[in-house]
C-alpha cells in the first residue's frame, strides 16, 4: 500500500511522499563518496594475511559484495562474504576479518566480529557507532568511524570506502567520484522523464509484476543484487535477481510455463560491457531472446567509466535512483521499513 503516485516530473511534489528526502541522499552520493575518502585513513599491512573475510547484514552487507566482486580477478588474497552469525571454520590467526554494521549493533555482525576475536584473527570495523566500535581500539582493532544518523542503505560511500583503501582496493576512487557526480547530473530529479532512462525504468517496474533482474558475474551481478534490495526496501517491491552464466542453468527453466507477456513483468539486465568475457555478453543476447515471449520489456543498465571502481560505482548509483524513483511512483515512502522493525521487535 501507498500513497498517491508522484508524477516523477514534477519534483516539487516529491517531498510529500519522500519526506525524509532519501532521493537527495542518493543524488548526493558523489560527495559522500568523496568526503569518505577523507575519513578512510586506515591502509592495512596483509603481509601475514592469508585470506579476507567480510561480515555485514543488508545495507551494510553489500559493501562485502563489491570488495569481493572487485578483487575477484586481481586481489592476492581470497575475499569471502559472510552474511550470518559466527565465521566459516578456516578463520584464523593469519585471517583478516572486516566488519561493517552502519548502526555498530547488527547481532549477526557482533557474533562473527566476536567469533573472530576468540580465534585469535585479525579485526577492522567500519561502523558509525555503537557497541561494535567499542570493541575496537588503537592499531590492534582499528576502526573508521563514519557519521551518523543515516539510512545505512543510503550510506554505502561512508561504508565501502574505508574498506576499500584498508584493502588496498581504491584504484580509481577519484574517477569513481567525477563519475558519481555526472551521473547525479543526467539522472537526477530536474531532468525529465524523456530524457531520463532511471525515471522511464521506475516507470516500468511501477507497473506490476515482479521484474527478472540479470547482471554479469562481478560488478553487474552485485549492482543487480543492489537494484533488487534497493526495490525492497525502498519501493517496497518483491524482485527476482540472478548471474549469469549461472542463471542459464536454471533461472531460465523456470520461465517455460509463465504467462506469456504479463502486463508489467521484465528484465533488467545490469551490464558492465567492458569488464564481461565475450561469452557473457553472448549469453545476454540469447537470454534474453528466450525469454523474449514471457516478459513484457527489457531494459539495460549500462556501466560507465574507465576503472572497475568507477564501473562498478556507476552501476550502484543507477539502482539506487532507479529504486526510490519506484518508490515515488508507487507512492511509497522510501524511507520506513516497517517490516524489519516488526522482525526486529519480535526478536527482542
Amino acid at each position: 500500500m501507498g500513497g498517491d503516485a508522484v508524477d516523477l516530473d514534477a519534483p516539487e511534489r516529491f517531498a510529500a511522499v519522500d519526506p525524509a528526502d532519501a532521493l537527495g541522499d542518493v543524488e548526493a552520493t558523489a560527495a559522500q563518496w568523496a568526503t569518505a575518502a577523507e575519513i578512510a585513513t586506515v591502509r592495512l599491512d596483509l603481509d601475514h594475511t592469508d585470506a579476507v573475510v567480510v561480515t555485514g547484514m543488508g545495507g551494510s552487507g553489500i559493501c562485502g559484495d563489491v570488495v569481493w566482486a572487485l578483487g575477484l580477478d586481481t586481489y592476492p588474497l581470497p575475499i569471502v562474504v559472510h552474511k550470518g552469525y559466527g565465521l566459516p571454520g578456516f578463520v584464523g590467526r593469519r585471517t583478516l576479518v572486516l566488519a561493517v554494521s552502519y548502526s555498530g549493533a547488527t547481532e549477526e555482525t557482533r557474533s562473527a566480529f566476536a567469533e573472530a576475536a576468540r580465534r585469535g584473527a585479525r579485526r577492522f570495523a567500519v561502523a558509525s557507532g555503537g557497541p561494535l566500535t567499542a570493541d575496537c581500539g588503537g592499531d590492534d582493532v582499528p576502526c573508521i568511524v563514519v557519521p551518523a544518523g543515516r539510512q545505512p542503505r543510503h550510506s554505502l560511500g561512508y561504508l565501502l570506502v574505508p574498506a576499500l583503501v584498508a584493502l588496498g582496493l581504491d584504484v580509481g576512487l577519484d574517477e569513481a567520484v567525477d563519475v558519481l557526480g555526472r551521473l547525479a547530473e543526467q539522472l537526477g530529479r530536474s531532468v525529465a522523464t524523456d530524457e531520463n532512462p532511471a525515471k522511464r525504468l521506475a516507470l516500468q517496474l511501477a507497473g506490476g509484476g515482479v521484474p527478472l533482474i540479470l547482471g554479469g558475474r562481478g560488478a553487474g551481478a552485485v549492482a543487480g543484487y543492489r537494484l533488487k534490495c534497493q526495490l525492497n526496501e525502498n519501493a517496497k517491491l518483491p524482485a527476482i535477481a540472478g548471474e549469469l552464466p549461472e542463471a542459464d542453468h536454471n533461472e531460465v527453466v523456470g520461465w517455460e510455463h509463465a504467462a506469456p507477456t504479463a502486463p508489467g513483468r521484465g528484465l533488467v539486465a545490469l551490464r558492465d560491457p567492458q569488464g564481461e568475457p565475450p561469452r557473457v555478453h553472448q549469453r545476454f543476447a540469447v537470454t534474453a531472446d528466450l525469454l523474449a515471449d514471457r516478459l513484457a520489456w527489457r531494459v539495460n543498465l549500462v556501466a560507465c567509466g574507465e576503472t572497475p571502481l568507477a564501473r562498478m560505482a556507476s552501476l550502484l548509483l543507477q539502482a539506487d535512483l532507479v529504486s526510490v524513483y519506484t518508490a515515488l511512483a508507487l507512492g511509497r515512502d522510501p524511507t520506513p521499513v516497517a517490516a524489519i522493525d516488526r522482525l526486529k521487535a519480535a526478536l527482542a
